[in-house]
């Protein structure tokens, strides 16, 4: 018997396989888009649910900690909080905070140079009332300097420290003319460095700064501030009082780092100094990675403005050449005299598991 072959379209054939290899390929592609996309997403998503609880906690926490600051000394609270990731530490003096006032109608002072560790500054009259200053500086462990500006420059002092204080006159009389104040500002701090970057909290001065990857600190609790706003009439944008606080942390009987869990946090008001001044013009300048923050805080909600200190070599020839010649900072003034308090806050800080 003779056998007959028979065969079939070859395109009838291979259609088959090529199908089941274009499935293959579609959904190859198909999971590895989900992968490549999916993934990430859900651990950026995961990331920033932990952050958003660390941060309700903390909103909570200063919520707390400025119902004790400005109740005054004795005042106490406590507060519970968890963190699932991440670290909660001390820092000292992370952020420098200086604070230069106006105390006359009749002159407009102008520094540059003022810092922790400066053994030199530079001020002069933008009115031209005064022509040399006397200065005053107090330091924390009480000893005094004093000495006058040449040709608008100071120098031969001890280096300036936190809690220095500083009052200024005109060599001719002893009106005082203005002064200024430095800080070293304490924080709790949260850090959280996640798959999508590092998230970071900070609270300090009764408010909280926040930073998200990719973004710029932003205050997210405002810091503690008391103002009344003049009712005179033709005077309602002016203040008749402003009032801020300063703090610092003393955790010295507990742990100052944190990780994950759930926490008991004692605080208490160990009380402060309080500065009491009649003043014109309220300078502020913020040293450190929140200082961005701070500076659109209250130039949006306090009125202040941005600007800038600047010595030409008209100005002074021995500035121009000693020091850097520009400085840019937030200031407030008005023409009619408004009561400033600078309250000095020390809080308690107690951790323990709960």
């Amino acid at each position: 018997m003779q056998r007959q072959l028979f065969l079939t379209n070859s395109d009838e054939a291979v259609s088959p396989v090529i199908g089941t290899i274009l499935i293959l390929a579609i959904m190859l592609t198909v999971t590895g888009t989900m992968l490549a996309w999916g993934i990430p997403q859900i651990q950026q998503n995961e990331a920033y649910a932990i952050y958003t609880s660390a941060q309700n906690n903390l909103l909570n926490f200063d919520a707390d900690l400025d119902h004790v600051i400005s109740q005054g000394e004795g005042a106490s609270r406590t507060s519970t909080i968890s963190f699932s990731s991440g670290t909660f530490v001390q820092r000292e003096n992370l952020d420098e905070i200086r604070y230069y006032y106006t105390a006359v109608s009749w002159s407009d002072s102008k520094i540059i140079g003022v810092k922790k560790g400066t053994e030199s500054f530079a001020i002069m009259d933008n009115l031209e009332t005064v022509d040399d200053y006397r200065i005053t500086l107090v330091y924390p462990n009480g000893t005094q300097w004093i000495g006058d500006s040449i040709d608008s420059y100071v120098s031969g002092f001890p280096a300036l420290d936190y809690g220095v204080k500083a009052t200024y006159t005109s060599t001719i009389n002893s009106t005082q003319v203005g002064g200024f104040f430095i800080y070293g500002t304490d924080s709790l701090s949260y850090k959280y460095a996640s798959v999508s970057g590092v998230f970071k909290m900070r609270m300090l001065n009764g408010g909280v700064v926040s930073k998200e990857p990719g973004g710029q600190f932003y205050v997210s609790s405002q810091p503690l501030t008391r103002s009344v706003i003049n009712e005179v009439i033709d005077q309602q944008d002016s203040y008749d009082s402003l009032t801020l606080y300063q703090t610092d942390y003393n955790m010295s009987s507990s742990i100052k780092s944190l990780m994950a869990g759930n926490f008991v946090f004692d605080i208490r008001n160990q009380g402060g100094n309080d500065t009491a001044l009649n003043i014109y013009s309220l300078r502020i300048a913020f040293d450190g990675e929140s200082s961005d923050a701070f500076e659109r805080y209250y130039v949006k909600n306090n009125n202040f403005e941005y600007t800038q200190y600047y010595f030409s070599k008209e100005d002074s020839v021995t500035v121009y050449n000693e020091l850097s010649t520009s400085e840019i900072d937030v200031e407030y003034s008005q023409s009619t005299p408004f009561d400033f308090r600078l309250l000095e806050r020390t809080i308690h800080v107690k951790f323990s598991l709960r």
